[in-house]
């Protein structure tokens, strides 16, 4: 049964019974000034946890496997889209986590352990935790491609009214995810291949293999998104292309139509002396039947050369 330990209290990290878990926020100097204390603690994951490295990574030593996640900031509100950095050391009887910035995962594994869940062990606790970044992502891309549908039928429909934005979040969020749940995806898959990586402890070893089943269904379908998306942009500057061509084929068929009658206007209204029909009762219907023929005549122009449809 899990048991919460007061917040002013420190707990040893090798407990006689159980295992413990300690998590910090790296943006008070007491943590760090902690970490640095820690004896026990390889030199690689000390300058990990203290510095301002955010990029996912996975390293070990024969005890201890730490690294860096990204998980989705947490928003009360509503679903975050932001990207936050998970700092984690785990061992045999210990789990050590650090954030910047609150975390979806970790909000959730403290409301399972509050609910009384037990868990196994140090390992299993920090599977659990990806899992939870995961389904984060799995809902994000559920959420993508429910837009990306939206958008399609939009697009089809040739409703251009907000497609290229959407559209462009759409990317934007689909590349966000591809890093995030691609850098987790290289970590768990190099880790087994390398000579290192087989000295690493079992219990990561076979989670690394458990969470790497799953994440490559994930990394599937955030490409699936990235490529949609992107075949959608291009669909979406096609017809938005094709759309002003055609306004732009209407308004020069019309400028051409009325060249003519704009020259005859501009020549009839010059003052000087020899213009016909200038002290005729009929001149100016004389006028408009001259514009009106000059448009029918260039009308048959453009069409004997194939400009406008017949």
């Amino acid at each position: 049964m899990p048991t919460l330990i007061a917040r002013e209290a420190v707990p040893g990290v090798d407990p006689s019974e159980g295992f413990v878990w300690i998590h910090l926020d790296l943006v008070h100097s007491r943590a760090k000034a902690w970490i640095t204390e820690q004896s026990w603690l390889p030199a690689a994951a000390e300058d990990m946890f203290v510095s301002p490295e955010s990029h996912q990574r996975l390293d070990h030593s024969s005890e201890l496997a730490w690294g860096i996640a990204h998980d989705l900031v947490r928003d009360i509100a509503s679903d975050s889209d932001l990207v936050g950095a998970l700092y984690w050391i785990v061992g045999e009887r210990l789990l050590v986590t650090g954030r910047r910035d609150a975390l979806q995962s970790i909000r959730l594994a403290a409301d399972a352990l509050n609910r009384g869940e037990a868990v196994e062990g140090p390992v299993a606790l920090f599977e659990q935790i990806i899992e939870y970044i995961i389904d984060d992502v799995t809902r994000a891309v559920v959420r993508l491609m429910d837009e990306t549908d939206s958008v399609e039928d939009h697009v089809l429909a040739d409703r251009f009214d907000d497609a290229p934005a959407r559209v462009g979040a759409v990317r934007r969020m689909a590349v966000l995810l591809h890093r995030q749940i691609g850098g987790v995806h290289l970590l768990f898959c190099r880790l087994p291949r390398t000579h290192s990586g087989r000295q690493a402890p079992e219990e990561v070893k076979a989670a690394a293999a458990r969470l790497l089943q799953r994440i490559d269904g994930l990394h599937h379908d955030v490409q699936s998104v990235q490529d949609r998306a992107r075949l959608l942009q291009d669909e979406t500057t096609a017809r938005t292309a094709s759309q002003t061509n055609r306004q732009l084929y209407v308004l020069s068929i019309l400028t051409a139509l009325f060249m003519p009658a704009t020259f005859i206007t501009g020549l009839f209204g010059i003052n000087v002396k020899g213009l016909p029909w200038m002290e005729h009762d009929l001149g100016a219907f004389f006028v408009a039947l001259t514009c009106i023929g000059a448009a029918l005549l260039t009308l048959i122009l453009l069409r004997r050369r194939g400009i406008i449809g017949g």
